[in-house]
C-alpha cells in the first residue's frame, strides 16, 4: 500500500453573520481578559500533562495578543497612529499648495540658476565636499606630474592630521 500525505479533515461553517462594532469590542475584551488569566486562551500556549501552560514571558510578550489589543483599541475609536503612506501624500500636497501660493512651479528649477551652479568652482563649496579637497588640473597635461606630487603631499598631510585628531580623541 502506498502511504502518502493524509488529507485534511473536512471543515464545516455552520453560520456566519456580521455583528456590530460594540458587540465585537465586548467579545474581544472578554477574550483578552481571559487570556491574561487562563493560559488556555493564549495562542502560544503549550500543553503539558497538567494542562495548558503559558509560554509568554515579560521579556517575550505574545504578539498575537498585542495585536488583538490594538484591534480592541481601534474598535473603541482610539487613534493609535497615522498611516505613514497617507502622511507622505498629505505632506506632498501641502508642499505643492505652498509652492503654488508662493508662485513657485513645483520641483522645477530656473535653468539660469542651474547653469550658474554647474559653472561654479567645486573647490569653493566647502571642506566637507570631496571634490573641494581635490585640486583640479586646468593647465594641461604637462602640469599633471607636478599636481600629482602636490596631491600626494596633501593626502599625506590630511592622513597625519586625521591620525593626530583620532589620537587626541582616544586620549580624552
Amino acid at each position: 500500500m502506498a502511504t502518502g500525505p493524509s488529507p485534511l479533515p473536512p471543515t464545516f461553517i455552520l453560520n456566519s453573520k456580521p455583528i456590530s462594532q460594540s458587540a465585537a469590542h465586548d467579545f474581544l475584551s472578554a477574550y483578552i481578559d481571559l487570556s491574561g488569566t487562563d493560559p488556555a486562551y493564549q495562542p502560544s500556549a503549550g500543553i503539558s500533562e497538567h494542562g495548558p501552560v503559558s509560554r509568554t514571558t515579560a521579556a517575550a510578550p505574545n504578539l498575537t495578543i498585542h495585536n488583538l489589543k490594538r484591534v480592541k483599541a481601534g474598535l473603541a475609536g482610539e487613534v493609535l497612529g497615522r498611516d505613514l503612506a497617507l502622511a507622505k501624500i498629505e505632506e506632498g500636497d501641502a508642499q505643492q499648495q505652498q509652492q503654488q501660493q508662493a508662485g513657485g512651479s513645483g520641483d522645477w528649477q530656473d535653468p539660469q540658476q542651474f547653469e550658474e551652479r554647474v559653472d561654479e568652482d567645486p573647490a569653493q563649496e566647502g571642506d566637507d565636499d570631496a571634490q573641494g579637497q581635490m585640486d583640479v588640473d586646468e593647465t594641461g597635461e604637462n602640469a599633471g606630474a607636478v599636481d600629482k606630487e602636490e596631491r600626494k603631499r596633501k593626502k599625506k598631510e590630511r592622513r597625519l592630521a586625521e591620525k593626530r585628531a583620532k589620537a587626541q580623541g582616544d586620549a580624552e
